[in-house]
């Protein structure tokens, strides 16, 4: 069995890397990224609290359960909603997206993901020199290939983390603006 440091870094905390003109601030051994869940996830749960919210407001309409086949048919459609609403909020994307790792260590490029009995496993390696550059827009960082063909983009999650990427890419690969 191998120890493999998972070490990650926690971006509140990072001081701002130009604070001193002249002085190369050493950039952070790992910078670790996961792009965020996906939408349909999302409009999924929001769906899913809707639906219990619906099982009990039938609840709450006066004088429309006065007749008791009525009532009968509010009391099914109400733990139908709150049965379907619940599982719907509490679905959980069984597939996780890749992590992607930059180590500054190693002068590499890892993408892992990690599999249903919880061990991670590496799906892609490549050492900073056999890539072509990076291209930072808007908040997503493009890794081309030396061809310059796309290999990678990935969303970026604010500034920290594209400062944090361009401290440790820039020594290795060309940054194309």
């Amino acid at each position: 069995m191998t120890a493999i440091d998972q070490n990650v870094i926690d971006f509140t905390r990072v001081a701002p890397i130009d604070h001193v003109p002249g002085f190369r601030s050493e950039a952070p051994s790992q910078v670790t990224l996961r792009p965020g869940g996906s939408v349909s996830a999302m409009l999924l749960r929001l769906l899913g609290g809707c639906m219990v919210m619906a099982s009990t407001g039938l609840w709450l309409m006066p004088d429309s359960g006065a007749d008791p086949q009525m009532a009968l048919i509010r009391i099914g459609v109400s733990v139908f909603l709150l049965f379907v609403g619940l599982c719907l909020l509490l679905q959980r994307e069984m597939k996780l997206p890749p992590e992607f790792h930059f180590d500054a260590q190693r002068n590499e490029l890892r993408i892992e993901e990690i599999r249903s009995d919880g061990r991670s496993v590496v799906l892609m390696r490549r050492s900073y020199a056999s890539l072509g550059a990076a291209r930072f827009s808007g908040k997503t960082l493009q890794i081309l290939e030396g061809d310059g063909s796309v290999l990678i983009e990935l969303p970026l999650e604010g500034r920290s983390t594209r400062k944090l990427l361009l401290s440790q890419l820039k020594p290795h690969l060309r940054i194309m603006n």
